[in-house]
């Protein structure tokens, strides 16, 4: 509201410069001030469309992030892989994995003495969920020899791991997508009768392992491991 003082009697105006009932801007006020209104909504469109360019973007990358499983960048983090042997049954097998020029070099020795014969790799435990996924995917270098990639469903050791083989080809890239519907229920390293399905839902563990009592040396390099 404005208030106007004009005139030797003291005349005053009351004008509601925000009422189009009582104030009728020019033309020129008009064309100012659509221009104004123009300009803001041009920022505020500018300002959407990078947000959500931002956003999407966002969500690419994370869901790139989710479906790597292991790869160099993560063995230098604190959600690296680590090294378990059947020390823990009281075995003598050994290994390692160390990473050279972005590739991940899964090496040892598998002993079959004191009932041992297996080393493995294998990922932090925490809660993993796949249901939106097909399989496992991992791009190796092996020797020939056979290698497996399980899943367990308990922070603790039981026993049980859902687990599939594959093959690798001596000093020879290939990539290998195993479907979860391949994984098979084992107990202690030996397949079961069990038709259970693998909980998706509910992993808490994945490895790479070596046994089937293939005694020797071995070596195998990983690009990645991820889901599909």
């Amino acid at each position: 509201m404005l208030l106007i003082i004009e005139g030797s009697e003291f005349e005053l105006k009351m004008i509601y410069r925000l009422s189009p009932i009582f104030y009728k801007p020019s033309k020129k006020q008009q064309v100012i001030a659509t221009f104004y209104l123009e300009q803001v909504f041009f920022i505020i469109m500018k300002m959407t469309l990078i947000f959500t360019i931002y956003t999407l973007f966002a969500v690419n990358q994370q869901s790139i992030e989710n479906t790597m499983l292991l790869d160099a960048s993560i063995m230098k983090t604190d959600n690296r892989w680590r090294i378990v042997n059947d020390a823990v049954m009281g075995g003598l097998s050994s290994s390692k994995a160390t990473v050279k020029d972005d590739i991940i070099i899964f090496s040892g020795n598998v002993s079959l003495e004191n009932n041992g014969g297996f080393a493995s790799l294998r990922s932090p435990v925490k809660e993993y969920n796949f249901e939106k996924f097909s399989g496992i995917e991992i791009k190796v270098k092996g020797d020939g020899k056979r290698y497996s990639i399980s899943m367990k469903e308990t922070t603790y050791f039981s026993g049980y791991f859902y687990t599939s083989t594959f093959e690798t080809k001596k000093d020879e890239w290939i990539t290998i997508k195993i479907p979860f519907d391949q994984f098979k229920l084992h107990y202690f390293g030996k397949e079961t009768k069990s038709n259970k399905k693998i909980p998706l839902n509910n992993i808490k563990e994945i490895s790479l392992l070596i046994g089937d009592k293939q005694e020797g040396s071995f070596k195998v390099e990983i690009e990645y491991l991820q889901i599909f």
